[in-house]
Parts: C-alpha cells; structure tokens; sequence
C-alpha cells in the first residue's frame, strides 16, 4: 500500500504521481459471515486526497498565492517568474481542505503521504531554496526572503507559536549552519535545520533546471517521517533517502495546512512545482482494514476445509454405501444357497484367533486354518481370503464371491463342502468342512509340508504315494475333467478334489 516505506524506489518516478485506489474484495453473496464482516470492518473514513497531474488556470481557485506566486507554465510557480525577482519570497496554499492532525477517534496521528516534481530553474546564479511546509500559520512572514526560505523571519525563528514543520530543499549556503548549497533539511519552527541531507555525493542536483521527483511519507502510528528523492541523468537514476522520528502532535494542532514556500536573494532562480498529489489514512481505518483482511483470510481458509470436508465425506459416505449395496447383494446370493452365516468372533474363537499353529496351508488368495466350532459339534477348515492390499481386496472379493457362487452351485461326493461363511470389518472367511487326510496336493507334496500342520494330528501324516498310485489319481482327474466340462450345467462338475479314496 502506499503507506508503506518501501526500502528502494523503483522504476520512473512519474508513475509514483499516479494516486493508489484501495482495492476491495468482493465475497460470494451466500457467505453471510463474510458479509458481516464487509459492513462492520469495510467502512471508510473522510480522508485527503487529491492528485494534480500537471497544473492551470482552472486550478486557480483551490490554492491561495501570495504576491509574485500563481500558476504559469503548468506549474505553481512559488516565487515570481518575471518582473522584480531578487529579495523575494513567496507561498502557495492548498485552501480547498486542511489536514486533520488526528485519527476520527484521536488515538494515533494520521499517517499520510505526498508526491510532487520539483523543478528548480536558475536565473541569475542560484538560490536560494524552497520548501514543503505543514503549519497552523499560513501567511507569508514579511521580511522572509533570502536565508528565511518564506517560511519564518528574524523576527520568528525559532519561536514555538510558528507551528512550522518543514522539509527544505536548499540550493544556497546562507548562513554559517548550512550544510552547503545543496542539500534537504528538516526544519521545526525554524530555518535552522534539526537534520540535514547532502545530496552532491548522491549525484542529485536541485537546481540544474532538471526534474526531481520527491516523495515525503509520515507514519502516524511510528511517528516517522520519510523523505525520498530521485532524479535522473545520462548516467541514471539517482536516489536519496532520509528519515527522522517526529511527533508531530508537538508542534502541531489540527487544521494543518499544506504550503510550498521559496525565496531568492541576489541570485534568483523559478522555484516550481510541476505536479503534486497528497493522501491520507485514518490509523483506526487501516488496522481494520487490516483486521478485515485477517478475518477474510480466516473465512476463506473456513471454506476451503469445509469444502474439502465435506467432499471427503461425500466420498467416504458413497464408498460405504456402495459396499454396503455389495455386502447385500453377496448376502443375498449367498444365503439363496444355504450356507450359514457364521460371527466374526465365532471364527475367532475357533481358530484361536487365527494362530500361526492352526495353520493348515495357503491356497489361491488365502490361507486355510483349522477350527472347531462349537456351536455345531464340528471341525472345519476355514479360508482367510487376503485382503492385506487394494488389489488384494478387489481380488479377495472376486474370489470370494465366485468360490462362493461356484461351490453352492456344485454337489460331488469328491467336493469338498462348503459350510458357511463371513465377511465382516474387511474379513472375507470361507468355512469348508474338514477332512483330515487332506487334499491331493498335500500327498502329492507330502515331504515339503511343514512339522507344524503335520503336528495337528496324527492322523494328517501320509505316506508318500507310490507311481502306480499317482498313475490312478491322473487319469481320474481327467475322468473328473470330462465330468466338469461336460456337466457343469448340471452341477456334477467338481471344484477342490478330496483326498483318494
């Protein structure tokens, strides 16, 4: 914003002349907290602004000019530009408005900003200077030229009851306190500066006749006043800065006018003004609208995670739903078919909870465990379909339904049977009946079988089976291959074969 003290001035100086609009944020009419929040920390106050590009005659009725000052050239010219131009002394004041030395609740000074091009044209040599001043006084001291720059005289220098607050550009070295003949001072009530600025070891030069751009920013809050300068040559861009802490309070009441002062002596030179613009801030104003923007910020952050919020339970709500639709369906086609639906804790029980001990071995998508359940006086095998990744899940409950959907469909004498099952809390378990011989791929295998399944029970261990015994098994698998191929529409086919008999 451009309350702000920036640390460099960049880029041409004429764009700085261009004033600064706040910008304002709309909000989405259905936020009503937002809304809220528009009408209690959006209001603005009463504050002066005004921008002058360049200057003429139409501009004539919003200053006041002493003797010799007016508007010619497109600029205020603050001391005479013809006739009598030695020993003079001259003021321009800003009448439509005076500047308001409070904020609107008196709690803090006004911070405010002003830019304007300064153009210093020697005559007859140089000098002697000119000046931005703030004071309650805003008549020309007589007697005020040379040295006295128009803004006091002998007579009041140094006097509290000035109510002067100036920053001068001084192009002649006056009196033995000078600096030297170019430089920006600070004065308060007086000529003799409280701080002054050289600017020969900064290149910038106030009377060449060229263009210098000045920006002079005062932070009510900080109490700092600020003075830029840039000026540009053949060898570029050149730059000052100053600052000084000031209470203004103290040296001023309210109704502060806004004056530009010049005075020559026996060297003469145009002291003009080319263009200018001034605006204030309300303190109280700025930190609401600060505050607006923290609790805009808040909402907008509010929304965000409500969005984001309720999506993700849109989501999850479709994604349960759509498995709670599965679960019923499955239950559905399972129970048109009669096995029995077991309890989670029930399968538990039986295998101790899934112990490493009750393994009986891994087949295609899960691991078979043994179990007795009490319930129905029985010992059976139950299958943990793997669900331990995404695609073990979506694998799991395709193997789970089609094991499921193929064997109720199927009877053999060689099948083994399909008792009932359980799909809860992401557990997919199958309960077959159990056989302790088990099945033909554990005689095939018996060697590579571990000592913990053949320790279930004695009666698991087999011998391994002889050739002529294997050659019995092959070909009446293929008369149960010819079986399923041919007979599958009639339920004969055979799914997980039983141990030969």
């Amino acid at each position: 914003g451009i309350f702000l003290f920036p640390e460099k001035v960049a880029g041409s100086y004429r764009n700085h002349l261009a004033m600064t609009k706040p910008n304002t944020s709309s909000l989405p009419s259905f936020f009503c907290i937002a809304c809220a929040a528009v009408v209690i920390l959006g209001r603005t106050c009463s504050c002066l602004q005004f921008t002058y590009p360049n200057f003429n005659a139409s501009n004539r009725d919003d200053f006041s000019f002493s003797p010799g000052s007016g508007i010619s050239n497109n600029s205020l010219q603050i001391t005479p530009n013809a006739g009598n131009m030695t020993h003079r002394s001259g003021r321009v004041v800003y009448a439509k408005e005076t500047l308001k030395l409070w904020n609107s609740k008196r709690t803090a000074l006004n911070s405010f900003r002003t830019d304007l091009m300064l153009n210093i044209l020697p005559q007859n040599g140089t000098g002697e200077g000119m000046a931005f001043v703030l004071t309650n006084n805003p008549s020309l001291p007589s007697n005020s030229s040379g040295q006295w720059l128009g803004v006091c005289n002998n007579q009041t220098d140094g006097v509290k009851t000035n109510r002067v607050v100036a920053v001068e550009f001084d192009t002649r070295k006056s009196y033995k306190d000078d600096l030297d003949g170019n430089h920006v001072g600070i004065d308060i009530n007086s000529i003799k500066s409280l701080r002054q600025y050289p600017l020969n070891n900064l290149s910038i030069f106030l009377s060449t006749g060229s263009d210098v751009w000045v920006s002079i920013r005062y932070h009510g809050t900080l109490q700092l006043l600020r003075v830029f300068l840039v000026q540009y040559s053949i060898r570029g861009q050149h730059l000052f800065k100053g600052d000084i802490y000031i209470d203004l309070s103290q040296y001023l009441v309210d109704d502060i006018y806004l004056v530009f002062t010049g005075s020559t002596g026996d060297a003469t030179q145009l002291n003009q003004i080319k263009s200018w613009n001034f605006t204030t801030v309300d303190i109280d104003v700025k930190v609401r609208r600060g505050h607006w923007r923290k609790v805009l910020l808040a909402l907008v952050t509010l929304l965000v995670f409500s969005i984001c919020l309720f999506a993700g339970l849109f989501m999850w709500r479709r994604l349960t739903r759509r498995r709670r639709l599965a679960y019923r369906n499955l239950e559905k086609m399972i129970d048109a078919h009669g096995p029995v639906k077991f309890k989670l804790r029930e399968l538990r029980r039986a295998t101790a909870n899934f112990s490493p001990t009750r393994k009986l071995g891994r087949g295609g998508f899960g691991t078979v465990y043994l179990g007795y359940v009490d319930g129905i006086n029985l010992e059976v095998a139950v299958k943990r379909v793997s669900t331990d990744k995404q695609e073990d899940t979506n694998r799991g409950e395709k193997e789970f339904v089609a094991e499921v959907n193929t064997i109720s469909k199927l009877s053999h004498r060689n099948l083994v049977k399909l008792i009932g099952w359980c799909h809860k809390k992401g557990e997919l378990l199958l309960v077959y009946e159990y056989f302790p011989m088990g099945s033909l791929d554990k005689l095939l295998y018996a060697r590579e079988r571990t000592a913990s399944s053949s320790s279930m029970s004695a009666s698991t261990h087999t011998p391994e089976l002889t050739w002529e015994r294997r050659y019995k098994i092959i070909r009446g698998v293929g008369r149960r291959w010819t079986t399923c191929t041919t007979g599958a529409a009639s339920g004969s086919c055979t799914g997980t074969s039983r141990p030969a008999t």
